[in-house]
Parts: structure tokens; C-alpha cells; sequence
């Protein structure tokens, strides 16, 4: 099994704060999608999230499996960071959100906009097709609310793993 260590030299510090994200990800139970986001601001990581079902719902196998069901109930990993900011009085207004793997839907982009976060980096890997209406139309709600939004190339690979990651 592979390390979640991000290489011994990151080029960036968005590339620092995606492997970050990309370590919460892991923690989603969510069995075809592990998605996870850090807001930051000066350099420091406020909140952390990951896709899942919302606090005080069990992770339940039948719940899990079920992709309708899961999808009903699934929280966003950029909503758990804004939710959880929230109910820890964590100003995000003026932050970064990374998110790994995958650029932030539409609704989330409304929350993220609501919330004043600044910019959104993402890796710049091939988006999954059955989601690019909503990507295309976050990045136009992003552009409209004067959010940047940076693709940042993820370049190698961690303890031999490509980065690139596999979306189901």
C-alpha cells in the first residue's frame, strides 16, 4: 500500500496543500469517490474535510453501497470544511480551498462563494465526463464571483504511485 507522504521536495506550496487534501480524501468512506479539501490561508490549514455522510449518520454498508442513496445523503468535502468552520467560528472569508482530485461542483461553488473564499486549486488531471456540466458551470460561478480557480500539474508520483488518481 502506498504512503500518503507528499515527495521530500514539493514545488509549490499549492502542490503541498493538495497532497494535503489528498490525505483527507483517504479518510472518506465513500467506496467509488475520495475526495477531500483544506481551506488555507497565510500558509496554514484552517479547516479539513472529506466527502461523507453528515456528523451523527452511520456509515452503514447498506447506506455505502447503495449509489443512490449514498449520493442523497454524501456531504461534499469544500461543504464539511465550510460546515465545520462554521460550527468552530472559523472565518474563511479571503482563503484558498484545495481540493483533491477534482475540481469543485456547482454546488459547492455556490457555498464557496457564499462563504468568500478567494481562490480553488484543484490538480489539473482529466475530469470525469458524467461530471463536466457541473465542473464547466462552477468555473463559470467562480469567474462571475471573481474566485480564481488554478489548475495545478501534479507531476511524478508519490513513493513510486502515479498521481492521477482513479474515479469510479
Amino acid at each position: 500500500m502506498s504512503s500518503l507522504r507528499p515527495p521530500r521536495s514539493p514545488k509549490s506550496w499549492d502542490q503541498r496543500f493538495l497532497y494535503a487534501a489528498r490525505m483527507f480524501a483517504s479518510w472518506s468512506k465513500d467506496p467509488s469517490t475520495k475526495v477531500g479539501a483544506v481551506a488555507v490561508r497565510d500558509r496554514r490549514i484552517l479547516v479539513e474535510g472529506y466527502n461523507g455522510l453528515p456528523k451523527g449518520i452511520t456509515d452503514s454498508d447498506i447506506r455505502l453501497k447503495n449509489r443512490d442513496t449514498r449520493l442523497s445523503m454524501t456531504v461534499h468535502a469544500e461543504m464539511n470544511c465550510v460546515a465545520y468552520a462554521a460550527r468552530n467560528g472559523v472565518c474563511l472569508a479571503g482563503a484558498t480551498m484545495y481540493v483533491w482530485p477534482l475540481m469543485t461542483c456547482s454546488q459547492c461553488a455556490s457555498v464557496l462563494i457564499q462563504a468568500d473564499i478567494a481562490s480553488i486549486v484543484v490538480p489539473d488531471f482529466v475530469e470525469p465526463f458524467r461530471w463536466q456540466e457541473s465542473f464547466d458551470k462552477a468555473r463559470e460561478m467562480c469567474v462571475e464571483a471573481g474566485i480564481a480557480v488554478h489548475r495545478i500539474p501534479m507531476e511524478g508520483s508519490i513513493d513510486g504511485v502515479e498521481e492521477e488518481p482513479v474515479v469510479k
